[in-house]
């Protein structure tokens, strides 16, 4: 059994969407061994990343009438094609540092053994493939676009850390759309299951790109048929709890309580959020 099952839904293959997808993938690849990662879905080009980057694949997802995977065929399949300890889900254009691992080890090894974890992606740019980049090369430019670029909103969602024995029952979600991501949080919560803040260690870059295959970032994530459907079945946005955590992994790889230290880190996302509703009304 191993520890630790990465999985993602890829978009198609193609355009500046297979560059970005490839150095996501790339970044999985270099995680070593110890991570096995999954493809799922049957879009254009996904098998052969799977074959070429040594990963398994899973072609078969359930979709709505729209064509879109749904999420909880996802999250079960996953199940059935690995026995791993520990599943982390990501949107296919994210690229991890080694930091994930040490992070995944450590809630593993955690008494607690019922945690969903999240973090902060960074906004980078770039406009080449790193595949043919050596090891200390991709791990310099990692630590420079951490030190240099901001962070995005913590309602900007990428990714989730959580043990094999969670999330059994999760609603018909569509993947790519908006409000299913904070119902994750929302239910972990509410299930009284801690939500572990990674952003100390965890550097998770994001490759900005258009929503041109989803009718745009505001009809994806706000007005369109498939955002209202995902609030429906999530019971409404929840956009404040579903965007907080109530602990953190600090610098020295402890997993302490929130506490009163939500209240400047929501504060000081507050430019954040307004430049993200900015994007949903150009």
């Amino acid at each position: 059994m191993s520890q630790l099952c990465l999985f993602s839904i890829p978009k198609p293959l193609q355009g500046s969407t297979e560059r970005l997808q490839r150095n996501a993938f790339e970044s999985w690849r270099r995680l070593g061994a110890t991570v096995e990662v999954v493809l799922l879905g049957d879009e254009h080009g996904v098998a052969e990343a799977a074959r070429e980057y040594g990963f398994l694949h899973w072609p078969q997802l359930n979709r709505n009438s729209l064509g879109t995977p749904l999420i909880n065929h996802a999250w079960t399949a996953v199940r059935q094609a690995t026995t791993a300890r520990q599943f982390l889900y990501a949107n296919a254009d994210i690229l991890f540092d080694q930091n994930l691992l040490t992070a995944a080890t450590i809630l593993d090894d955690w008494p607690m053994n019922r945690y969903l974890a999240i973090g902060q992606r960074i906004e980078t740019n770039l406009d080449s493939e790193i595949r043919d980049w050596s090891d200390e090369r991709l791990r310099d430019w990692i630590q420079r676009q951490r030190i240099e670029r901001q962070r995005a909103s913590i309602v900007c969602k990428d990714y989730f850390l959580f043990p094999r024995h969670l999330y059994l029952d999760v609603p018909d979600f569509a993947v790519g759309r908006g409000n299913w991501d904070n119902w994750v949080v929302y239910d972990a919560h509410r299930s009284g299951v801690p939500v572990v803040d990674l952003t100390r260690q965890v550097v998770a870059l994001h490759q900005p790109h258009d929503h041109l295959h989803s009718g745009g970032r505001r009809q994806a994530y706000v007005v369109g048929a498939e955002a209202r459907e995902n609030q429906r079945l999530a019971g409404g946005r929840h956009l404040l709890i579903g965007s907080h955590a109530s602990h953190f992994l600090d610098e020295h790889g402890q997993v302490v309580r929130m506490g009163w230290r939500w209240l400047p880190r929501a504060i000081q996302d507050v430019p954040r959020f307004i430049e993200l509703l900015r994007t949903l009304v150009r």
